[in-house]
């Protein structure tokens, strides 16, 4: 009898279980944290005892301090920052039972201070990898289920999975969250746009994770950035020694979105200048022609100004913030994949006597925020933005040939 209660008990769960509700591998947005179910002795140091490398990678990556780098505690965890949820939810979506609320109690001062282990964590092993107290994988090998219990799901592999962390609207202050206005970061929309375009790229992980790593590189890996884009210089004597031409260009590599991806805050600025022989700016220059673009390209050029700046940016206006859906798109003048630019500059030398060489150098700066942004939040110029390309170009002065007395 017992023997057959059993079986009974066996079978009705056979019936049962393919409709029991497994969390999802995906994330949505920040408009949840992630219900792990791990158990109590599952730690990330754990996961690192028997995947060594994808565990050391990690711990130098970007999504190891996502929660407790110095611009994240700056612009999310410090009073009067706002400590937004749903910021929370993504950069250390882990977050322990009870969670946190929006609006703040008034012991939450001290919650922040004793930062708790899935705050430290930030995008760890955990967050990513168990669901319901199960490893889940692409791949599910006899290996990992004599070690702990697993389950395939072919999501985490795909570029879904990245966008839901990646991309995201503008989101209401008060409770519940709720998306509004235009795409803050629009990663996934801006690959199936280069997809679409003829990219061979199938997912995020092609270019981040390449061979499965696990440090997943980003906008603050300068090597990536210089492989996303690069940067040519060329001058040339109109008349030499008195005026002359300068064409920058940008070129974008294999990269699967606009450059620069990511949030709407970073930006690109290209800073171009002519130099005589003691480094000091000189002439007067103006532009020639439109740039080369698929779209109307919007600049800050100050037109008398030295450096000469180009800014590529995507603008966030009225209508991208959800505040008037009647106002016009604000302009994107980002690069796109396979795009390549040019800006082309007359400059018009002071007459000297002897005519004197001059340098002409161009730098790509890589913005993560404006500087009204850094200086709100207290950050330091130089944390906010670097040079990731410089080209000179020294123009001599060419000899006086017989023809030319």
């Amino acid at each position: 009898m017992i023997a057959g209660f059993g079986l009974a008990g066996w079978q009705v769960r056979g019936v049962l279980a393919p409709a029991e509700t497994r969390t999802t591998i995906l994330f949505n947005q920040g408009l949840n944290p992630v219900v792990t179910g791990a158990p109590s002795g599952w730690t990330n140091a754990w996961c690192g005892s028997c995947h060594e490398r994808e565990y050391q990678q990690w711990q130098g990556s970007r999504h190891n301090v996502a929660a407790s780098a110095h611009n994240f505690e700056v612009e999310c965890l410090e009073a009067g920052s706002g400590r937004q949820q749903y910021c929370l939810n993504c950069h250390a979506p882990r977050i322990g039972a009870g969670g946190l609320p929006t609006s703040e109690p008034p012991s939450l001062d001290e919650a922040y201070r004793q930062q708790p282990e899935w705050l430290v964590a930030g995008v760890d092993c955990l967050g990513c990898h168990v669901r319901d107290g199960v490893v889940v994988a692409t791949k599910v090998t006899q290996k990992g289920i004599a070690k702990h219990a697993m389950r395939k799901d072919p999501a985490l592999g795909q570029a879904e999975f990245c966008a839901g962390c990646h991309q995201f609207a503008f989101k209401d202050l008060d409770l519940p969250d709720r998306f509004h206005g235009a795409l803050q970061q629009a990663s996934l929309e801006e690959f199936l746009e280069y997809r679409a375009a003829g990219g061979v790229e199938t997912r995020c992980h092609d270019c981040h994770m390449p061979r499965g790593g696990h440090r997943m590189p980003g906008g603050y890996d300068d090597k990536m950035i210089r492989q996303a884009v690069g940067m040519e210089l060329d001058a040339e004597w109109i008349e030499p020694g008195r005026e002359l031409q300068v064409t920058v260009s940008l070129r974008t590599g294999r990269v699967g979105h606009r450059v620069p991806g990511g949030e709407e805050l970073r930006f690109l600025t290209v800073r171009t200048e002519v130099l005589d022989d003691q480094g000091r700016q000189v002439g007067a220059h103006e532009p020639v022609g439109p740039a080369e673009a698929d779209e109307v390209v919007v600049t800050d050029r100050e037109s008398a100004a030295w450096p000469i700046v180009e800014t590529l940016r995507r603008h966030m206006g009225d209508r991208e913030h959800g505040r008037n859906l009647q106002a016009p798109p604000a302009p994107d003048t980002r690069l796109k994949p396979g795009e390549t630019r040019r800006y082309t500059y007359r400059v018009t030398l002071e007459p000297r006597t002897p005519v004197q060489p001059v340098t002409v150098r161009s730098r790509l700066w890589y913005h993560l925020m404006h500087d009204g942004k850094a200086e709100l939040f207290g950050h330091q110029l130089k944390d906010v933005q670097r040079v990731v390309r410089e080209n000179e170009v020294h123009m001599g002065v060419p000899a006086e040939s017989p023809t030319d007395r």
